[in-house]
């Protein structure tokens, strides 16, 4: 077999693998070793020449998706306009350490602390999500 017909397997291999993981980076990836693959098909390079080719188009495509990225909305409140859970009402059903409360929401527990530091809450009060932390609700009182 010619050498792009290896490139363009890789390719092909790396795409398919690509779409189980969901990564971008794969995608590059795969976009670069096609590249390869053209190149040594329509210039009939060296194994060299498109091992350089994939690791050019690899870097660049790379950098590409990272500024891409860096330039998604990572606003908070954006995300949070966005978020349904926020503006629910959850109810206080126990105090953890550091601040936190075991809260109930959607038919579970779930670990919550206060928006504001000077917030107080006691077992069996409702509360109001106004935000996230991660995984940790932020709540303040219905007042």
């Amino acid at each position: 077999m010619a050498l792009w017909t290896y490139w363009l397997i890789a390719a092909v291999a790396v795409f398919m693998l690509e779409l189980f993981s969901g990564t971008v980076y794969l995608l590059v990836l795969s976009a670069a070793l096609a590249g390869a693959g053209l190149t040594a098909w329509l210039f009939n390079t060296s194994a060299v020449a498109s091992m350089l080719v994939a690791a050019f188009l690899s870097a660049v495509g790379t950098l590409y998706v990272y500024r891409l990225r860096g330039k998604s909305p990572k606003n908070k409140a954006l995300q949070q306009h966005n978020d349904l859970d926020i503006g629910s009402v959850v109810q206080i059903e126990q105090p953890l350490s550091g601040g936190a409360w075991r809260v109930f929401y959607r038919g579970t527990t779930w670990e919550a602390r206060a928006a504001r530091p000077h917030a107080h809450f006691q077992m069996g009060d409702n509360a109001r999500i106004c935000g996230k932390d991660g995984i940790t609700l932020l709540i303040e009182p219905l007042a």
